[in-house]
This record gives C-alpha cells, structure tokens and sequence, in this order.
C-alpha cells in the first residue's frame, strides 16, 4: 500500500531543464525544440529541505534523483541539495541518473564527495564519439567520460548505462572492455521498449528524427527487448487486444521498495510513468511517436491526468501541503483497488501495460523480467 510511514524511497525529479535533446524523450519534439506542454521548472531546494526534516531522511531507504523530463545536474542548486540529504543522514543512498555531459570535473568529483560512499551516478552514455550523439543529441562524448572518469577517481560508484541501437550495437563489447578500464563497476546493457507503439501494439522497426535519420532497434536477439519479441504471440493469444489489458495481474513496481515519486513541479505521484502521461504530446496530438491507444483517453483526455484530477492535482503538491496530508487521500487507496477492475470500470491502461504479467517492457530493459 501507499503508506507515509512504509515508504522508504522517494524518487525526485527535481528539474524539467535538460542539456540534452534524447529523440524518444517527451520533453522535446522529436530531438528538435521543447515541448510546448510540458512546464520548465526546478524544484526550490527549500522546499525539498522543509518536506524532507531529519527524522524522514534517516529512515529512508533511498532517494532517487530520476525524472521524466529533465536532468538533476540542470539543477541551479543540486549540490547544495545533496548536501541538505547528507547532512541529514550519513548513510542515506543517494542514486542519480544523469547524462553526465554539463559542468566541469570539479563538481563531479565534489558529488562523489558528499555521497561520501553511499550513492552511485549511472551514466548514460550510449555510444562511443562516432555514435553517441545520434541518441544523446547535444551531449558530447568527451565531455560525459572526462567528468564520468572524475567521479569515479573521486571515489564515486558509476555505472555506464548503454542503451542498444542497431547503429551502436556493434560497439557493445568495446564498451564493455572501455567501461572497465576506466573504473566503472558495471556496464548494464540496456535493452530497449521505447520502439513499442502503444497504438497498435507493435514494435516500429524505425524512429525517425526530423528529416535527418532513423533510429532502429538492434538487429541481434541478444540486445533486443523480450517483451518486444514477445508481442506476436500475446496478439495469438488475445484476438482482441483489450481484454489483455483488462484481465493482466498488475504487479505495481512502485510497491517494490516501495517507493513514490515527486516531480519538478512538487506533485507526489506513484510512479515516473504518471508524471510521464501529465504532458506527453503524443496524448494531445494525433500521430506523435510512440502514439496513445484509444484506452489512454477518457472524456478527450490523458487517462491517467483525468484519474488524478478527481483527487484535484493540487491536493497532491508539496510546496502546498504536507506529505502525511498527501498520502491521506483516497487516491493511492482507490488506484491499488482499480487494479481488480477492467480498463471500461476505471483501471489503468498505463498501469496495465507497464507492470501488466505478460509486457513488462520497462523492467526487460536491464535484461531481466521483473
């Protein structure tokens, strides 16, 4: 259950700026401009600090700098914010995704500092110099290794994320070996799910991006995405699609942890995937990659933003209330219960295509169903 005094993990998006302009991403259009819908925000760090007081910080698990959007470095205020986090507990794990390729060596190397050997940065570096940017447009690669190398001789734990594309997986085991040499504790190969169209559920064989070129999925079975591969045969299995989504057992990853998420704009949700579908144009836009099944929308809107403006969207906003007034509404009760339901009687159809039984394309990534 969604419990204040159970969770023990709190995801934090705490900025929608990025210096990157990733294609498959939702807060750009397509690797080219940002998207108009979507508020460019930072958190403040005094209301992170008034909402996380010593006593939450020390019996935390966890606190995951990850976000929809934007990248926690783009923060004016991050290191100070990690600070506030260690100051208040020694030992609190401090996890960050990042594309690493903002800021000079020093302030990586101050990050490995304050984590002090408890936190880690995955990387997300998916290629070499001739590939790199193909994914991660704007972020060169120099720059992400020189400040990657840094953290790691600061005494930092980083992993290297790489996420396989046809155009960069014959370099797989090159990355592998570099990783290695340069102190990374892992490469984890990432098989990617965002080449699934939730419209026809399928996978796309190409994303283009503008008129310059197509990303493709990989062409080896060993770096492509199960539940991708395992499409065809649950098309067999259901005729009609939807009664999958309405009958799957849904195993909520949020309850692993468990865990909740707070985005830039100070909104406690239940996962990443709900502040996902609060501004993806491809819910307000006919035709915008990886498109919207029609079991998205009710009443001409985003399913999942229709859901929680009932609870009204405000009454789940930190710089307004505070996290045990939050998790006192009905909503988290009422979600867990729209599990049992069908899609028609109020389920979600995010929640049943992203931790449904049989397509768990997210948690496939790192190689494993959940």
């Amino acid at each position: 259950m969604f419990d204040y005094n159970a969770i023990d993990e709190y995801q934090l998006e705490i900025t929608t700026y990025c210096n990157a302009a990733c294609p498959q991403c939702p807060r750009n259009l397509g690797g080219y401009g940002t998207n108009p819908l979507m508020p460019l925000v930072h958190l403040p760090r005094t209301t992170i600090d008034s909402v996380f007081p010593v006593d939450l910080c020390q019996r935390l698990r966890q606190i995951f700098f990850c976000g929809s959007y934007g990248d926690p470095i783009m923060h004016p205020d991050f290191l100070d914010i990690l600070r506030d986090f260690r100051r208040k507990s020694p030992t609190l794990w401090l996890y960050i995704h990042t594309n690493g390729g903002a800021h000079n060596i020093d302030y990586w190397a101050d990050i490995a500092k304050i984590m002090n050997g408890y936190g880690q940065i995955d990387f997300g570096i998916d290629g070499l110099d001739d590939t790199l940017h193909l994914y991660r447009k704007n972020v060169k690669y120099s720059k992400v290794i020189d400040n990657a190398t840094a953290f790691i001789k600061a005494g930092g734990r980083a992993q290297w994320n790489f996420i396989v594309f046809r155009h960069n997986e014959h370099q797989v085991a090159q990355v592998q070996k570099l990783g290695q040499e340069l102190g990374f504790f892992n490469v984890l190969i990432r098989r990617t799910g965002r080449f699934f169209n939730h419209r026809t559920v399928d996978e796309m064989s190409t994303w283009p991006v503008n008129n310059d070129y197509v990303l493709e999925p990989p062409d080896s079975p060993e770096y492509r995405n199960q539940s991708m591969l395992f499409l065809p045969d649950l098309k067999k299995q259901y005729k009609n699609i939807q009664d999958y989504f309405d009958s799957t057992e849904i195993k909520c990853d949020a309850m692993i942890g468990p865990k909740v998420t707070i985005n830039a704009e100070g909104l406690v949700l239940p996962c990443n995937f709900f502040n996902h579908n609060l501004y993806d144009r491809r819910f307000y836009e006919n035709g915008v990659l990886p498109e919207a099944n029609k079991l998205s929308t009710v009443n001409g809107k985003n399913q999942v933003r229709d859901f929680l403006e009932k609870y009204n969207l405000e009454s789940f906003n930190i710089n307004l209330h505070s996290l045990e007034k939050i998790f006192s509404s009905s909503m988290w009760s009422d979600l867990v219960s729209s599990w049992n339901l069908t899609l028609a009687n109020g389920r979600l159809f995010e929640c049943a295509m992203t931790c449904g039984s049989k397509i768990t394309k997210v948690w496939d990534q790192g190689g494993s169903k959940k």
